[in-house]
């Protein structure tokens, strides 16, 4: 598949639904070929060959399926993450290198979620952003989606690159605006937020 730019540096392999894939990061940085997830199916990576710096953004199969049919010089992984693949290096704080920083990111969509900055610009987020779907609402815990705020808020980069969403950019600013109105929402005597799910 051919891959979408961003800008002169970033491109993405953009995500599918059979089979379903996350979109694929690809970041060609001082130090080598970066790619942010990886896909599932063979379809999604026949245009990528070579050796990289992989960075996964969870664990879901949707990002990792195809982690054995590429070959990895360096693999950056969450706790979660390692405990699915069994391999990489765990990230448990920001990670810098060159222009590039690996962060991880608290999010109620899944554990042990990792973002990837490049050149303080545009920021990867994977599914960080979603929630957890339960009964016609989108569930979110309140903690978490606190300890977000905080860490979307400590990001340079203007620009979020979110899995699944139609042209991957996202303001970074429209996005906290979204996740405070939701934060406010809460309800002291409860964990969760719970949004319910608008049917167009």
């Amino acid at each position: 598949m051919a891959a979408a730019a961003i800008n002169g540096k970033i491109s993405y392999i953009e995500a599918s639904d059979d089979p379903l894939s996350a979109d694929i990061g690809i970041v060609r940085a001082e130090s080598g070929v970066w790619l942010y997830d990886v896909g599932c199916g063979e379809k999604n990576i026949e245009g990528l060959s070579g050796s990289y710096s992989i960075v996964l953004s969870h664990f879901h199969q949707d990002h990792t399926g195809n982690l054995d049919r590429l070959r990895a010089d360096a693999l950056y992984v969450s706790r979660e993450t390692f405990s699915h693949v069994k391999r990489g290096t765990v990230v448990e704080s920001g990670l810098r290198m060159g222009g590039l920083m690996v962060f991880p990111i608290p999010s109620s969509h899944a554990r042990g979620c990792l973002g990837l900055e490049v050149d303080e610009e545009y920021a990867f987020v994977g599914d960080a952003l979603y929630s957890k779907v339960r009964d016609g609402y989108y569930v979110y815990n309140a903690q978490l989606l606190r300890a977000e705020i905080e860490v979307l808020k400590a990001l340079k980069a203007p620009r979020l690159l979110v899995s699944h969403f139609k042209g991957l950019a996202r303001d970074r600013k429209e996005v906290l605006e979204e996740l405070a109105e939701i934060y406010a929402m809460r309800d002291r005597n409860s964990s969760e937020i719970r949004v319910r799910i608008e049917n167009s």
